[in-house]
């Protein structure tokens, strides 16, 4: 799956009917791998297409697949069509959109690419008449300058609002040093009226998620100012943005009021331990602040609540490991997604390999639990979009799911459509990145919002195909002090 092209993602839906038996997954994974062989591309597509289709399709249950939708930029090039039972595919010129595809995949076969379809390309969407009102609502406009040199549309922007934190988290931040609770709005970061111009613009071009993060966003003076700007934003739109924050918890409920008005209703909490006692080690800060955390989870989630509530939990090998079985259990009466995330490396923050606890083990863990608990093997879900991070499981009959978050051992980079602004204006293109393009300094001078929109181009098209352009977890290590902090990158 290390390829100088993005990764093909794939949502098998389970449908009523026409089940797809293995055997016609390898028929059509076959077709596709010397399909793509030819054309130089190699075969980890139809790797990757065999096997998640036959994650989704093998289950004991004998789910059928009816529905694939497949984005295609991975076949590049020359507008080519293939024919398949029931439906047809074209790999799409244009490099702003994907592809929606209906049908039966048994029998697969590729057509021969005739002199005409190479003269002029077939339409980028072929499908039943039925589903273009699908289609044309999952494809709105993406400004050129939102699409990168791999046809990765980022249409998702995180907008970190400072550097500064309330806690000390052993993966976040190093240990030495102090923050100052109430940055100066005319000082080095962003001023609420740039990140509205910033964030207005942005959603202009056709971003249609935007997260803010920090460091520990609630900790901004102005903070319920800007969750104000955003909902001002949001309902402008004709159709609502997907807003969220990713916060550590601490001050949060003072400012639910404020985001359910703006309609700010993603809430990822950052928590890495159930046990009170444990807290100070993880965060280094009074163990008070982690009532004050749940507290707050339990409020969002109530049945009444409007909040879609995410748990992110680090898991440290000899830290927090053995909490895994505890996590899980929150999602069987609750109505919450609990994601537990690898190890990344990050200025200062103490990675080695032996911390790092990787996606197979925790897996192997939550499967452990949930038979000891008698409530049998957690089953894998598709994902919610082609660009989720988190692969999920949901434990058969409890409210929540549970999701791995493998950014080290099975990295998502294919499917990236993430940009994020800095607290002082830098917009990075790959969380791992070395590079930053002043947005602040930009506005300072005067810009227009056609030479906002140039920088911005430039720093898409200078996005690499994976890990910021290096090769593997110990590179990125090996970056040093090119390598931002995590509370001034905002996860």
């Amino acid at each position: 799956e290390v390829c100088e092209k993005p990764r093909a993602h794939i949502l098998a839906a389970p449908a009523p009917r026409r089940a797809m038996a293995p055997r016609g997954l390898a028929a059509a994974a076959a077709s596709l791998r010397t399909s793509c062989r030819s054309r130089g591309s190699g075969p980890w597509a139809a790797q990757v297409l065999a096997r998640t289709m036959g994650e989704a399709c093998s289950r004991p249950a004998a789910r059928p697949c009816q529905r694939v939708s497949l984005p295609l930029a991975w076949l590049a090039g020359a507008g080519q069509t293939r024919a398949c039972s029931g439906m047809s595919i074209a790999t799409p010129r244009s490099p702003s959109h994907g592809e929606i595809i209906t049908g039966d995949l048994r029998g697969w076969q590729p057509e021969a690419t005739s002199e005409r379809n190479r003269e002029h390309p077939q339409p980028t969407e072929l499908f039943p008449v039925k589903d273009k009102k699908v289609v044309a609502q999952a494809r709105p406009s993406v400004d050129p300058c939102l699409v990168d040199k791999f046809r990765r549309q980022h249409r998702y922007l995180r907008v970190s609002l400072t550097d500064r934190c309330n806690l000390r988290c052993q993966y976040c931040a190093p240990e030495e040093g102090e923050e100052a609770a109430e940055p100066s709005p005319t000082g080095d970061i962003l001023t609420a009226t740039e990140l509205s111009r910033l964030i207005r613009l942005f959603v202009g071009w056709g971003v249609r998620k935007v997260r803010l993060t920090g460091g520990e966003p609630t900790i901004r003076g102005d903070f319920a100012r800007i969750v104000q700007d955003l909902g001002e934003i949001n309902r402008s739109l004709d159709e609502p943005l997907s807003l969220g924050i990713t916060t550590n918890g601490v001050r949060l409920a003072k400012f639910l009021p404020d985001m359910r008005a703006a309609g700010l209703n993603n809430v990822n909490v950052s928590l890495d331990t159930l046990v009170a006692a444990k807290f100070p080690l993880l965060v280094r800060r009074d163990k008070k602040f982690h009532g004050r955390v749940m507290d707050a989870l339990y409020t969002m989630l109530t049945d009444d609540s409007p909040f879609n509530v995410k748990i992110n939990c680090v898991v440290l090998r000899g830290v927090n490991e053995e909490e895994i079985g505890s996590f899980v259990d929150l999602t069987e009466n609750l109505p919450v997604e609990v994601r537990f995330l690898e190890f990344m490396p990050f200025d200062k923050n103490g990675w080695s390999a032996n911390r790092l606890v990787p996606q197979a083990d925790i897996v192997q863990a939550i499967q452990q639990h949930t038979a000891e608990r008698g409530a049998g093997a957690a089953e894998r879900l598709p994902p919610d979009t082609p660009h989720d991070t988190a692969r999920l499981w949901r434990v058969p009959g409890w409210r929540g799911r549970i999701g791995v978050i493998a950014s080290m051992t099975d990295a998502f980079c294919g499917g990236c459509n993430r940009l994020r602004i800095t607290a002082n204006g830098e917009l990075r293109n790959c969380l791992f990145g070395e590079e930053g393009w002043n947005l602040r300094d930009v506005i300072r001078a005067g810009a227009t919002d056609e030479a906002l929109q140039d920088t911005v181009a430039s720093a898409v098209q200078a996005k690499f195909s994976k890990l910021g352009g290096k090769r593997d977890m110990h590179e990125l290590r090996e970056r040093g002090a090119h390598a931002l902090p995590m509370m001034s990158l905002g996860g």
